[in-house]
């Protein structure tokens, strides 16, 4: 009985995520189709915008900053990319210039951010919700009414498939995460990062740079925000003005479910993924099962309450274990 209840307090403090994700799974084995090769895949597909964002916010996040900014910069990068490379400069005949552009204005705007937020001393809630709206208006100026038909060459890494069957945008996510996973558990800067987290005071002792670190993940949060821009524009095969919009709560609820405390210092790569899946599969069942528009708003209300209950059941778990 004792190990039983040790067992389950291990669930829910170490592994609560991936115990969710089986649970979906098993209801997943009651609709017809969901376990098909092909709905799978355009699950990860879908997921893999999404996932870009969640994990540039959990950068941000592990120092203890916060990034409300990123829905708008994955609908201001892509849209930069294509007034500028497409309507103003002719590069069309040069097809990696406006991807690469893509990222550099994504990594631009997380940069500023960083400036402000770290240089000016600003609060990072407070300078990042004042860009999310200035830059939604910039899209919504630029491109009122979207943008159709771009080229293939802009849209191939959201819309390609290999050999036909995997989508170029599933192998592009997860291979982002195991360069992140390689970055927080196996080089300097993730312990630098980490360390930052858990106490800004002993990390700067110990000789972390902190303003240096604290920018760079804005910047890496910008440019990740970016990078799933570039992907939903390719899976969407167009730029409209509304691209991400209310994004941000879900890549909030992605980041609080996959186990990272918004204090900071604390979190895992394996657990964003497989938070990712979740809120991904959550909307698949509710199409699979024809669930209503109106339906699905109260659906993803009850995945953000209940993602931060489980960040705070998990806080008292740990507290409860340290204590003993």
């Amino acid at each position: 009985m004792i190990q039983l209840r040790n067992l389950v307090f291990l669930v829910l403090e170490k592994h609560l995520i991936w115990a969710l994700l089986a649970i979906l799974f098993l209801v997943g084995l009651t609709v017809p189709g969901f376990f098909s090769s092909r709905n799978i895949l355009n699950v990860m597909w879908a997921a893999a915008p999404l996932g870009c964002m969640v994990l540039g916010l959990f950068f941000v996040v592990l120092t203890g900053g916060l990034d409300l900014s990123l829905e708008s910069t994955f609908a201001l990068a892509p849209t930069l990319a294509v007034v500028l490379f497409f309507q103003v400069l002719p590069f069309e005949s040069v097809p990696v210039l406006p991807v690469l552009g893509v990222l550099v204005f994504g990594g631009i705007i997380g940069l500023l951010n960083g400036l402000f937020a770290v240089k000016l001393r600003v609060s990072p809630f407070l300078v990042t919700l004042g860009t999310l709206l200035l830059m939604r208006g910039l899209v919504v100026w630029l491109i009122p009414e979207g943008i159709y038909y771009l080229p293939d060459s802009f849209v191939w890494l959201g819309a390609a498939r290999l050999w036909g069957v995997v989508p170029v945008a599933v192998v592009i996510w997860i291979g982002v995460y195991l360069l992140a996973w390689l970055i927080v558990e196996r080089h300097r800067l993730g312990k630098d990062i980490l360390a930052l987290g858990n106490n800004e005071q002993a990390a700067f002792i110990a000789g972390v740079n902190i303003d240096r670190t604290k920018i760079l993940c804005f910047v890496l949060a910008g440019v990740l925000a970016s990078l799933g821009g570039v992907l939903e524009v390719g899976r969407l095969q167009s730029v409209v003005a509304d691209l991400g919009e209310g994004d941000i709560l879900m890549v909030f609820a992605g980041a609080i479910l996959g186990g990272t405390a918004l204090t900071g210092g604390k979190g895992n790569v394996g657990g964003i993924f497989a938070a990712v899946l979740v809120i991904a599969i959550i909307e698949n069942l509710m199409n699979l099962y024809g669930v209503p528009p109106s339906i699905r708003q109260v659906v993803f209300g009850a995945v953000m309450l209940v993602a931060i209950y489980l960040a705070s059941l998990q806080d008292r778990l740990r507290h409860a274990r340290i204590e003993t």
